[in-house]
């Protein structure tokens, strides 16, 4: 699921008009269809070669178009409920009784919400400020959701004079990465460790940085934080039906705190 978000990503960079975006403009509004044609036949009907399709297949992820295809099919074959954080049980509840299931979804939030306020830890975060603040150089990393937080907090920082460098593509992550020195700084956002699992380079290339690397994230069980200098955990356990309101909160409170400490008198 996480390469098919590419797509989306893609279409969102560079419009409807390339090659691949009609490709991906195909494959997702066909998804079931393409189960059963061939390479070949999927190629003449976006105007493209094979060839063009295993590229275009290599280039998001995917070891082969077959992969890319079986990706697809896991989409066709998944409950319409399962992409938007909810179960069986819960789709039901909205089928049936729309007003309890919103008051149930409310109670969570405002439950996370709480929570964030128990967690929070307002010394290590004001530490977390001056290190941002004297940092010759800081990228925010994020993927789907969380970057469009991080887009959030990049515009916020701007009004204080602080310039904090967002890769909007996987490809110009890494590369933003790779200019690090041991005076910067990199923040990676991540509600459930997704991004970390999801690119296991860009991991590597985190790990390897000079930089000093701090993950924020709400899922209290990832197993993978012992490969940045700090973590910060936003939350004591998952909320994972409400997504990322918890993250949302915790850095609306962030962004104000810095204005506070080092915006412009």
């Amino acid at each position: 699921m996480s390469n098919l978000l590419d797509f989306l990503t893609y279409l969102n960079v560079n419009g409807k008009e390339t090659s691949y975006s009609k490709i991906i403009i195909y494959l997702l509004t066909h998804s079931e269809a393409v189960q059963s044609m061939t390479i070949s036949e999927i190629a003449d009907t976006c105007y493209v070669s094979p060839a063009t399709l295993t590229r275009f297949s290599r280039h998001f992820g995917f070891s082969s178009f077959n992969d890319l295809r079986k990706t697809l099919g896991n989409l066709v074959g998944m409950p319409p409920y399962n992409g938007l954080r909810m179960n069986e049980q819960e789709y039901r509840l909205l089928q049936t009784d729309p007003k309890e299931y919103l008051e149930n979804y409310s109670d969570e939030i405002i439950t996370s919400i709480k929570d964030v306020l128990k967690s929070i830890d307002i010394p290590e975060i004001d530490q977390l400020l001056q290190k941002i603040h004297d940092a010759s150089e800081v990228v925010l990393l994020g993927y789907s959701a969380t970057l469009e937080i991080a887009k959030e907090v990049q515009v916020s920082f701007l009004s204080s004079g602080k310039i904090l460098y967002l890769g909007e593509t996987e490809p110009l992550q890494k590369e933003l990465i790779k200019g690090l020195n041991d005076q910067a700084l990199i923040i990676l956002i991540s509600s459930y460790g997704t991004l970390l699992t999801k690119d296991p380079e860009l991991t590597r290339l985190i790990n390897n940085s000079p930089a000093q690397s701090i993950f924020i994230t709400q899922n209290t069980k990832n197993t993978l934080t012992n490969l940045f200098t700090q973590t910060i955990q936003v939350t004591s356990q998952n909320y994972v039906q409400i997504g990322t309101y918890p993250l949302t909160f915790f850095f609306d409170y962030v962004i104000r705190r810095y204005v506070s400490l080092f915006g412009k008198k």
